[in-house]
């Protein structure tokens, strides 16, 4: 059966090999940016900023373009479902009125994605084949918000010294396990919609911690 009798989410051939080709150069850069055991404690706090922010950066982009092939991908009035109101997904509002509360906050809310991530993969696996590159773009982006969460957790380090920082508890999607296609539809742009705002947002927010915050940190600990 045709993807059309079907009403799946499918991508036309040349739309799937142009995302596949994008995926596959992004994925050679982000092995420069990520490592499965990376460790900032031997990172001062310049390092730690710029590889945070480079990250930051990367991950903002990755998601992007995912979002611009899963609307491609979609059909008529994508922008419209884009747009609609589901309070299930987090915000992509940055709270705090301090530099560490705002940072903590990005960290909070990278953590709250990702089941939400993780569910709207599992919808595309049973709405297309495995290979679909969207699966894969999604599952990429996972990997990279992972990576990133460790990287602002690095942040937390220097921002708040010997303060534990609290783990956001690990909640359930509250997202209805029997959506239709349309419902499926809305609640993957919006959560990648949402997220994309929510990096662009943390880029901003750390180019505001460039320079000031480490060379206060020095006069700290001189």
């Amino acid at each position: 059966m045709n993807c059309h009798v079907r009403n799946m989410l499918c991508l036309s051939q040349r739309l799937q090999v142009k995302f596949r080709a994008y995926f596959a150069i992004i994925i050679l850069i982000a092995v420069q940016l990520v490592q499965p055991t990376m460790s900032c404690k031997t990172e001062n706090c310049s390092q730690r900023l710029h590889r945070s922010l480079k990250l930051n950066k990367f991950t903002n982009k990755m998601t992007l373009k995912l979002l611009e092939t899963y609307k491609a991908s979609q059909g008529d009035s994508t922008d419209l479902i884009c747009e609609m109101q589901m309070d299930n997904v987090p915000v992509s509002t940055i709270s705090g009125q301090t530099e560490s509360e705002r940072i903590l906050s990005i960290y909070s809310h990278l953590k709250a994605f990702l089941p939400h991530l993780k569910t709207v993969m599992e919808q595309q696996q049973d709405l297309d084949p495995p290979t679909n590159p969207l699966t894969e773009g999604i599952n990429s982006v996972i990997t990279h918000i992972r990576h990133m969460a460790v990287r602002v957790n690095c942040l937390l380090q220097i921002l708040l010294p010997n303060i534990p920082i609290p783990e956001p508890a690990e909640r359930p999607t509250g997202i209805p396990p029997a959506q239709n296609i349309f419902q499926q539809k809305a609640y993957g742009c919006i959560v990648l919609t949402r997220l994309q705002q929510l990096l662009s947002r943390a880029v901003q927010e750390q180019k505001s911690l460039k320079g000031k915050t480490c060379r206060r940190t020095k006069k700290n600990y001189s």
